[in-house]
């Protein structure tokens, strides 16, 4: 059993990467999927820290029901962002991996505020890159459990 923990910036490639990987018996779930309303994207960002909260409810009852891989396809910036999906994964012993897309203009605002499928401007994909631990590995994240 596995938990995929997917990060990068707006229009990095995550949810494209997250899809591939998916498989048949796997889920992928993203804050970003609170926001649709009949088909339409309608962010809101004073709901930010709900669809967060509903989206950990969906990854333990995905893992409670032995999903696999649980997919997470957030911008996981920073490594507070994944310790919730990381401390469900490890009390149900699933393995722990964290993907990253393999795309050139990963890291370059310019591209990514072209490419990002929500209207992210670039200021706010400046303040992830900043943000971003380039450090974060799946170990890393599971040591911080003992």
């Amino acid at each position: 059993q596995v938990l995929v923990l997917i990060r990068g910036l707006p229009g990095s490639g995550k949810s494209t990467l997250a899809e591939k990987i998916r498989g048949r018996n796997g889920v992928v779930l993203s804050a970003d999927h609170f926001f649709y309303r009949k088909g339409m994207y309608v962010f809101d960002r004073m709901r930010l820290s709900e669809a967060h909260e509903w989206n950990k409810r969906r990854a333990s009852r995905a893992i409670q029901d032995g999903r696999s891989p649980v997919v997470i396809d957030n911008t996981n910036v920073e490594v507070w962002e994944m310790m919730p999906y990381v401390a469900l994964a490890l009390r149900a012993r699933y393995r722990v991996v964290v993907l990253e897309p393999d795309t050139p203009w990963k890291f370059n605002p310019k591209q990514l505020t072209r490419r990002n499928t929500h209207g992210v401007p670039r200021r706010n994909i400046e303040s992830m890159l900043e943000r971003y631990d380039h450090s974060v590995t799946a170990e890393s994240l599971c040591r911080t459990f003992g």
